[in-house]
């Protein structure tokens, strides 16, 4: 499934030291599934000016939370 991929990846990432030893993997992947499906309502159905760069924000916001070493994307529309 989408969520055991997503939880794979983010299993590893912590592995390779990417995200902090104490981050939980459960917790990064509800917060991420939530702001896909936010970004999907916003974007798809309301038609939202702006919410993909929302969205952009609110993942970088996740990565630095976790313990990313630094986020590279500068979040745009």
């Amino acid at each position: 499934t989408w969520h055991a991929a997503m939880k794979r990846a983010i299993t590893t990432a912590k592995q390779e030291r990417h995200l902090r030893d104490d981050a939980d993997e459960e917790q990064m992947l509800f917060e991420i599934h939530g702001l896909i499906l936010a970004l999907h309502y916003e974007a798809r159905f309301l038609k939202t000016p702006g919410s993909i760069a929302r969205a952009n924000a609110g993942f970088d916001n996740i990565l630095r939370l976790y313990g990313a070493a630094k986020v590279s994307r500068k979040s745009k529309e």
